[in-house]
This record gives structure tokens, sequence and C-alpha cells, in this order.
């Protein structure tokens, strides 16, 4: 069967993601969020080379919409809305394949402490504008996420 005609199970990746997500949470506890800053990093150069993207002279926020564009066009999300508050990066990331992933986590009491798309992002960040981050908060309302990142230099 080629990739084209496969279709993965959503429900199939995120029962797996969450399951992963509960095995790292019972052993991190709340260390989990430093632990886990890199899951879906790797999918930058991925997206880079499919798209062939380009991330010159861009802004921070310029660059992070360039990234969540590449996740929509692929169908990882439905939209977003990109804002850079100071040195807070501040995503709104609608109808995520993973949504409903993160009503699990939330429905279980562990707090909400990987998205695979701000990590991308951040990573994006990191290398390209030699800026570190810290995700500060990961909220969700109806079908949009709600994702807060503070950047820094050292």
């Amino acid at each position: 069967m080629s990739e084209k005609e496969s279709k993965i199970d959503k429900e199939w990746v995120n029962e797996i993601f969450y399951d992963l997500l509960k095995v790292v949470y019972d052993g991190f506890g709340g260390a989990s969020r430093f632990r886990c800053y890199l899951v879906g990093r790797t999918m930058l150069e991925y997206l880079t080379k499919k798209f062939n993207l380009n991330f010159s002279n861009l802004t921070v926020p310029e660059a992070a919409k360039k990234v969540l564009e590449s996740l929509k066009t692929i169908g990882i999300i439905g939209g977003y809305d990109v804002a850079l508050n100071d040195m807070v990066l501040d995503l709104k990331i609608h109808n995520c394949a993973h949504l409903q992933v993160q009503k699990r986590v939330k429905e279980s009491k562990m707090p909400a402490f990987v998205c695979p798309c701000m990590n991308l992002c951040l990573g994006l960040i990191e290398k390209n504008f030699g800026l570190d981050s810290e995700m500060i908060d990961i909220t969700h309302e109806g079908d949009t996420c709600h994702v807060k990142a503070m950047l820094f230099k050292y």
C-alpha cells in the first residue's frame, strides 16, 4: 500500500500519544514539561523540505505563522492566531488533530505539558533567532488550544 493510499486512524494516534504522555507524567510528575519540550521538533526538517520553507528575514511571529501554515496545509490544524507581546509568544491553535488528547489530559487531572505545534515553533525560534524558550501555559476552550511561551536570551 502506498503512503497516499494509507489512512492512519487519528483515534489510534491520539490514544498512543495520550498513553505516552501518561507514562511520562507518571514517571516524572511536574518535571515532565522539562522532559518533553522536544516532542514534535523533528517535524521542522520535514516541513522545511516538503514546502521549501525559507525563514530568512522574518520576524518571530512571521516565522511561527509560516510553520503553522504548513501544519494547516497537511491537516494537523484547522487554523491559528499568533501574537508576540513583550517576549511572550501567544498561539491560538484551532481544530488541532491532537485536541482530543488535550481534553483527555484535562479530564485525567494531569496538567497540560506538551504541545507539538508550539514545540515546533519554539525549535525554529531557538535555531533561527538564537532565543531560548520556556512553555508557560496550555489551556483549551472549545476547539481552540491557547498556548503561551516565554522567549529569552541567555
